[in-house]
């Protein structure tokens, strides 16, 4: 069986794991999301807060997410 266009094997083609690092990344996101919300309800539990750093610290999370990939993303001079 080949590839009526590449004329190679679909076999001996090298397996393609871009898709890994994507997963990688979002994996850290939803367990940084989680650890920031539960680290929040906890902070609105101790200072009889009503979802107020439950909402805050989430937000910072993301916040500094975006900030370091556009740092990380943008061109080096």
């Amino acid at each position: 069986m080949t590839n009526k266009f590449t004329g190679k094997s679909p076999f001996n083609q090298a397996p393609n794991y871009g898709w890994s690092k994507y997963i990688g990344l979002g994996s850290q996101l939803i367990v940084g999301l989680l650890v920031t919300l539960y680290l929040g309800k906890k902070l609105d539990v101790y200072f009889n807060k009503h979802s107020f750093f439950a909402w805050v610290a989430p937000s910072l999370f993301i916040l500094i997410v975006l900030i370091s990939v556009v740092r990380d993303t943008q061109k080096k001079k």
